[in-house]
């Protein structure tokens, strides 16, 4: 058994979040990822003490952003540690980066450069605002050109409030499956045609992509989506949101109007059997602010527990908003494999990548705990073509790092 990817060898010179996600998901698959950082390492190794986020002594940002791969530590501003790069694209299929574009030009590993080296690479890059326009060499972060930029937080602003702080690494993420998916595009045209090609994605037409909903009605020049108090909900079987008796929260979405009876039966409503208010789509529409207070008045007389329960019986479709944490402990999530142990990190469990390819005589990989900085910068330059002397020399001149 091996992964779909097994043979794939991709170079990675990329940092923080969404372009060494994408990787990951190339290592869950088969690939053989070598991750190029500079001699201290990648800045998000270190994400777990950035402010705001809760004090942990577990590098956990490493976990999610580079685990199943091997490290190899070389400072790219070194004329020797360029031309160690290029001795590894030689042997690559892939080589991705987040490098923005001038500094590609600078350390030269711009796509020119790389298909100069390798003519059958699929070159893949990302960058937060696009490779044209104004702002094509503006600095991007998930929270600026994913999410601020192109409608998002302003669509969850909720009415009369302030604009939401986004979720660590939402938009990462979301974009580093793009990536994945533009890489094994790239792929599978080199398969076809036997060329390389250079593919790529930006964060902010990944958040217009999540936003499309919304962006399309725009388009055609529809206004904006009107905000509502969640007592204002309009239809508040579907998509309404009710607080518990213990503070928690369920959102209920029954599309089907014919559903209105079995919805009723799971909350206990039999005061409402007969209510003209409520007897049609149309009708409940109308008297939606009604029909939510007689749902919310139910949902508060009950714990979290006994209305999951209710709603479970009966069918009704519909979601307890979890906690983070309480993901972790979802019986169900752990029996799709979304949260696999991973291999040497002492019962350190991940998040599994999305994508899964099924096939005969195919596996995935599992996790294996990130390397330490410069952990495989000896034996990828050995196979590589480097001397144990050259490296040294090199280790010298602080153009390679070795593992500590």
């Amino acid at each position: 058994m091996a992964g779909i990817l097994d043979g794939i060898k991709v170079v990675e010179v990329a940092s923080m979040a969404a372009a060494p996600n994408a990787t990951v998901i190339l290592a869950d698959l088969g690939a053989e990822v070598i991750k190029v950082e500079p001699l201290g390492g990648d800045p998000w190794r270190f994400g777990h003490m950035t402010p705001g986020l809760p004090p942990s002594k577990v590098a956990w940002t490493t976990y999610i952003q580079n685990r199943t791969k091997k490290s190899v530590a070389l400072n790219l501003k070194k004329p020797e540690a360029q031309d160690a790069l290029n001795k590894l694209v030689a042997t690559a299929d892939v080589f991705l980066t987040n490098s923005p574009r001038p500094v590609q030009k600078a350390l030269n590993h711009t796509y020119e450069d790389i298909k100069a080296v390798n003519p059958k690479i699929v070159y893949a890059s990302i960058n937060g605002f696009g490779l044209k326009g104004p702002d094509k060499n503006a600095p991007g972060f998930d929270a600026t050109a994913w999410y601020a930029r192109t409608g998002v937080m302003e669509e969850l602003r909720p009415k009369e409030g302030d604009p939401v702080a986004l979720p660590v690494g939402l938009g990462d993420l979301g974009t580093a499956s793009t990536l994945a998916g533009a890489v094994l595009g790239g792929l599978f045209h080199r398969e076809r045609t036997g060329q390389g090609s250079e593919v790529f994605t930006s964060l902010m037409h990944n958040g217009l992509w999540a936003n499309g909903c919304m962006m399309q009605a725009a388009l055609v020049g529809t206004p904006p989506m009107p905000k509502f108090y969640i007592d204002e909900w309009p239809n508040p079987v579907t998509g309404g949101r009710f607080k518990t008796k213990d503070g928690r929260y369920v959102i209920i979405v029954e599309l089907n109007p014919d559903n209105i009876g079995n919805l009723r039966d799971a909350f206990g409503a039999d005061h409402l059997k007969g209510d003209e208010r409520f007897a049609t789509p149309q009708a409940r529409l109308k008297n939606a602010k009604a029909l939510y207070d007689e749902m919310q008045g139910i949902v508060a007389q009950h714990d979290l527990e006994t209305v999951r329960k209710r709603l479970s019986e009966f069918g009704a479709n519909f979601s307890v908003v979890q906690t983070t944490e309480e993901c972790t402990r979802d019986e169900h999530m752990i029996a799709n494999g979304c949260f696999p142990e991973v291999a040497g990190a002492d019962g350190i469990r991940t998040v599994d990548s999305p994508m899964h390819i099924m096939a005969e005589g195919v596996e995935r990989v599992a996790p294996q705990a990130p390397p330490a900085v410069g952990e495989h910068t000896v034996s990828v330059l050995t196979a590589a073509g480097f001397s144990e002397d050259e490296i040294k020399a090199m280790a010298e001149a602080k153009a390679v790092g070795l593992p500590k």
